[in-house]
């Protein structure tokens, strides 16, 4: 395994650096610069990690919560979900097998889980190609091509999601389609009026040539450099939501598959699963050259939550949206950054305020 990571963490890590050789300590940091490559929710990153031997203890950390956008903080712990599923990837493709507790103490709600170095275990075939993507994974907020996804590969979406207690639910008719749009319509233009909302999402917009390693890069969302300065500013105190609106309805629109990513279950439990599932999905849609961008308007505002479940009739808990599809070929979509794994780290006494 000799596949570098280029970025978008802030240090350069190769396989091939690997401390084969060194204690378990070395080897979970070392693993911890693939596993912070995992998507997160306006690429926030809200996680920390403990190491302690062989074992690490993820933390969600609630210091970059969108306490307006996600006041559950259903979002915050879909992405402890997906950083998870990195790390454990990760792990098994080193050559060792994952031993994992989810939410392993009622009294710490914030500790998400614990994972334990095991014992040497060869990687699959499957874990190393899903592995090699790991770096690759883009969010991608531009049209899509014209081309529709295989009946095959849209059933082996649906079997890595249940990997990991999630579902899939394809939203194929027209009619479905009208009333997922409308719903995305309506809870971006609900949350636009909302004025604390849109100071979460200025928050973590990142402007052009900006020196922070997290937030959506403003070229992400289609804003021009010079105009990268003043958005923020403009989004705390303007309500642009019909523009916004008729941008998120046109990619909808636009898709070639509409998913629904659901749960059986509500709470912290089910979200960790959730985001479990959408690593594995999206890491298995980047093997075929698919790429994927999110809605989570109707998600996030709960009249649209039980217009969703209503419209297709989901008796199961919908948790997020999201498009799929080929990107075009002039499409070159940048890595999003990450913060360094020291800047994530919290000493064995911090947890115990926590």
């Amino acid at each position: 395994m000799s596949k570098p990571i280029n970025e978008p963490n802030a240090s350069h890590v190769e396989a091939m650096n690997f401390p084969h050789h060194g204690e378990p300590e070395a080897k979970l940091r070392f693993l911890l610069n693939y596993a912070v490559l995992a998507p997160s929710s306006h690429n926030t990153q809200p996680w920390l990690w403990k190491i302690s031997g062989n074992e690490i203890e993820l933390w969600a950390d609630h210091s970059r919560a969108m306490t307006a956008l996600d006041a559950s903080g259903r979002e915050l712990i879909m992405s402890c979900g997906a950083v998870l599923h990195h790390l454990r990837l990760a792990i098994r493709a080193f050559g060792y097998a994952d031993l994992i507790s989810i939410l392993p103490e009622a009294s710490q709600p914030h500790l998400m889980a614990r994972v334990r170095l095991a014992k040497k275990h060869e990687a699959s075939s499957d874990d190393e190609l899903l592995f090699r993507y790991v770096a690759e994974r883009r969010t991608n907020r531009k049209q899509f091509e014209d081309l529709e996804l295989s009946s095959a590969l849209m059933q082996v979406l649906q079997r890595e999601a249940a990997q990991e207690h999630a579902h899939l639910r394809f939203v194929q008719s027209q009619s479905e389609r009208d009333e997922v749009i409308k719903l995305i319509e309506f809870g971006t233009l609900r949350q636009s009026h909302n004025a604390d909302v849109r100071r979460d999402q200025a928050d973590w917009i990142a402007p052009a040539f900006s020196s922070r390693r997290d937030g959506i890069p403003s070229r992400a969302l289609g804003i021009n450099d010079l105009l990268s300065y003043v958005a923020p500013f403009a989004l705390r105190v303007l309500d642009v939501g019909e523009a916004q609106a008729d941008n998120e309805a046109q990619l909808a629109d636009n898709a070639p598959l509409l998913v629904v990513l659901c749960t059986d279950e509500e709470g912290p439990k089910a979200w960790l699963a959730a985001g479990q599932a959408l690593s594995r999905v999206l890491l298995r849609a980047r093997v075929a050259e698919v790429s994927a961008s999110f809605f989570s308007q109707p998600i996030e505002v709960d009249k649209a939550w039980v217009q969703l479940r209503h419209a297709l009739g989901l008796r199961n808990f919908p948790q997020l949206i999201f498009r799929l599809g080929y990107a075009k070929n002039s499409d070159q979509t940048p890595a999003t950054p990450r913060r360094a794994v020291d800047d994530m780290m919290i000493a064995n006494t911090e947890t115990e305020s926590r």
